[in-house]
């Protein structure tokens, strides 16, 4: 069969280093290249739905990013399941998305999750998506589950970083494009976290999860024709301090792909 060349995108998760994925969708709108659709996990379905959403990557895009400070988004849940409640990132984003279900997006959403009730990686795609990325951001131990539909939903990392098996699944004869933001600076993508960006309380308390699933990573690359692999993997995954150049260093790598695939 043949297939479409426009790129099914993959979107990692990476907390914080998600930003460089709207710099990445940058290069390729200056390249006049546009997805066919976009499966993301955690900070790629984030990613994504504002891109998607706004139909851009810089402006208000950017602009809600540098929203996200601890005060805005962190409300205590007092439970034994998570230190806090997602309910402030899903109302932040009810309110500053313009378009506001999967059916409206110019760019197809897959956002990933984990199906924590039934132990099962999923990807919502239909209905509010809102609550879908909160689902597939909610990070454990900080993070309690989203219920939704009587099932309660965590971070699609915990069961793939890098989704590009669940993006062959969904769309197995189209071009699958990885973008990998958890890849240091001249390590080549050999191991995602080899090593450590500098530990507080919040990456010693998610470290040893982060630690898994980013070496699966690799595995999940084979999955895609190719990988982007953006260095901002020795950036704080929790601080918002660096997103500009976040974002530029995801520019840089996705001009350099794609001006090479030109070549």
């Amino acid at each position: 069969m043949d297939r479409d060349t426009r790129p099914i995108l993959v979107l990692s998760g990476g907390a914080a280093r998600g930003v460089a994925h709207l710099g990445v969708l940058a290069a390729m709108e200056e390249r006049g290249i546009r997805p066919k659709a976009i499966v993301g996990t955690s900070a790629g379905a984030l990613a994504g739905a504002l891109y998607s959403s706004w139909d851009c990557t810089t402006g208000r895009p950017l602009a809600l990013i540098r929203e996200l400070t601890p005060r805005r988004i962190l409300r205590f849940a007092f439970s034994r399941r998570g230190i806090f409640s997602g309910d402030r990132v899903r109302a932040l984003l009810e309110e500053a998305l313009p378009r506001k279900r999967f059916e409206e997006l110019p760019v197809p959403l897959h956002a990933v999750v984990t199906n924590w009730s039934r132990r099962t990686l999923e990807t919502l795609s239909e209905g509010e998506i809102a609550p879908a990325v909160a689902a597939s951001s909610a990070l454990p131990p900080l993070f309690t589950p989203v219920t939704l539909g009587g099932m309660d939903y965590l971070d699609g990392g915990v069961l793939s970083i890098l989704p590009a098996r669940e993006a062959r699944r969904i769309f197995p004869d189209q071009v699958i494009v990885g973008v990998d933001v958890n890849v240091h600076p001249g390590e080549k993508g050999r191991d995602p976290i080899r090593r450590r960006s500098r530990e507080n309380w919040v990456t010693m308390a998610t470290g040893p999860l982060w630690l898994s699933v980013a070496r699966a990573s690799l595995l999940e690359r084979s999955f895609a024709d190719a990988t982007i692999l953006v260095p901002t993997g020795s950036h704080p995954l929790f601080s918002l301090a660096f997103i500009e150049e976040i974002y530029e260093i995801g520019y840089n790598a996705g001009m350099e792909f794609f001006c090479r695939k030109e070549e």
